[in-house]
């Protein structure tokens, strides 16, 4: 399976940058969006190949869907300059400098006696002022013979970036599908795949079908925090290891999210969500059983027994609105349901958080109650969730995560930071500008009570890190 994966990426990222269209980029053009049609211009209209690459370009956005604009018609414009030309050594190409030019154009390397052409395209807004985009061309070969297809190539390139991009008011970045712990109204790209793994323990893989459905896979192992019997999410659900051993459980999950209604400048965008979510494992230390509930999880919830599976429906809500401050507003809940699918094993009991023997609190330790009844299921279980996340640059942001319960004190909150380094531009096969790479840092922060049979005489605030790792390839 990991080498599966592993080959899958290799492949996707070598084969992203090959071919003649080296790059292409487009920015949101939502603002624009009562522009229907584009103008072709050249930085040098009098040569002849700069005509030829207005030409093919005039006929590569029609392609794409985009018709050429009438004279005095507000459109979009397309330049294209000639970066580099040059000539081959050789008067004649003969059949091996054609098979190695193309193999060079293939992979994005210069071949200089077998001559070369590179074109760059720039996209304006109607007021021609606006850069909304850009896209480089290059290839091996006669500059005379390839300007044609050149501006062919570009033209298609940019037209199809430009559909993508008509609906969009907000820039896209990479892993803005989700926050750390919680969702966001977006969804992965159309034909992005992404690779994850957080706490070296939970792979995640997930593709965008199109621009507005996301398949998901996550597959391994969730620790649970030994502090207090800490909770934390899963995707979706809330788990809990019972005591002051803590948990890992296994996890195996297969989701689909869609969104909803699009955002807008004035409009929240709005995605919905559903996981089929089977979680298997046992306590580890002297925790006793395994804790699963919505909310309030220090006051109420239930204990299953440890070493048993259980299957969950995951339903999803949220909301999300971004700000031209780069501020992300994220608000939902997720409603978990044990109507199971699959064959389950877990046998549940009411639990009580309250007080264990002695009379001390045990904070968000799952205690059976005394004379509890077992249930054949869980009961509808709910939480809510809220994020803010602020972006300083393309690389870097910040979020913070609250998930409310009741009472106060059993709320779970996350602080933490995004990176996300990638390149330019793409290096020979490798399309550097494609790939996002993401790494989180986060603490996942909750309150302990007081319990002078731990040593602790007053409520503290506790945390828990949290660090995951992905690859995004656009």
């Amino acid at each position: 399976m990991r080498h599966l994966l592993l080959a899958t990426v290799i492949s996707l990222l070598l084969g992203c940058a090959t071919g003649a269209v080296r790059q292409t980029r487009v920015a949101p053009l939502a603002p624009y969006n009562d522009v229907k049609a584009v103008r072709v211009v050249a930085t040098d209209p009098g040569s002849d190949m700069a005509a030829e690459l207005v030409a093919g370009a005039r006929v590569g956005l029609p392609r794409a869907g985009w018709r050429m604009a009438n004279e005095g018609e507000p459109a979009y414009t397309l330049e294209l300059y000639i970066a580099e030309a040059q000539t081959p050594v050789a008067a004649e190409a003969t059949t091996t400098d054609e098979i190695l030019g193309g193999l060079a154009t293939f992979g994005g390397f210069r071949d200089a006696e077998r001559g070369l052409l590179a074109v760059e395209a720039t996209l304006r807004g109607p007021d021609g002022g606006a850069t909304l985009g850009s896209s480089r061309w290059q290839a091996v070969g006669s500059p005379a013979n390839l300007a044609g297809e050149a501006g062919l190539d570009l033209g298609q390139a940019l037209g199809k970036a430009m559909v993508v991009q008509q609906d969009e008011w907000y820039p896209r970045r990479g892993a803005d599908e989700r926050l750390f712990f919680t969702p966001t109204a977006r969804t992965v790209p159309n034909g992005a795949f992404v690779l994850s793994d957080d706490e070296a323990l939970l792979l995640r893989a997930a593709y965008g079908v199109t621009r507005r459905l996301q398949l998901d896979l996550w597959l391994g192992g969730l620790p649970i925090p030994a502090i207090g019997g800490g909770a934390l999410p899963l995707p979706g659900a809330l788990v809990a290891g019972g005591g002051g051993g803590g948990a890992l459980f296994g996890v195996f999950d297969l989701g689909v999210k869609f969104v909803a209604l699009e955002e807008t400048r004035t409009r929240p965008g709005i995605a919905i969500s559903y996981d089929m979510l089977d979680v298997f494992g046992t306590a580890i230390g002297g925790g006793g059983g395994v804790g699963i509930g919505g909310g309030g999880l220090g006051g109420a919830g239930f204990v299953g027994i440890a070493g048993a599976n259980a299957q969950f429906n995951l339903f999803t809500l949220t909301a999300g609105k971004h700000f031209n401050t780069g501020t992300q507003v994220t608000l939902g809940g997720w409603l978990m349901d044990n109507h199971a699918i699959l064959p389950q094993s877990a046998h549940f009991t009411a639990a009580c958080g309250g007080a264990a023997a002695g009379g001390t609190s045990s904070g968000a330790a799952m205690m059976p109650c005394t004379g509890g009844t077992d249930l054949p299921h869980l009961p509808l279980q709910f939480q809510s969730f809220f994020g803010v996340e602020q972006v300083f640059s393309n690389s870097w942001s910040a979020a913070i995560e609250v998930l409310p319960r009741y009472p106060v004190s059993n709320t779970m909150w996350t602080t933490g930071v995004r990176w996300l380094p990638s390149g330019d531009a793409p290096a020979g096969f490798v399309a550097l500008d494609r790939v996002k790479a993401r790494i989180d840092f986060a603490l996942a922060w909750m309150i302990l009570d007081a319990n002078p049979d731990a040593g602790r005489q007053n409520a503290t605030v506790a945390y828990f890190p949290w660090v995951g790792i992905g690859i995004y390839v656009w």
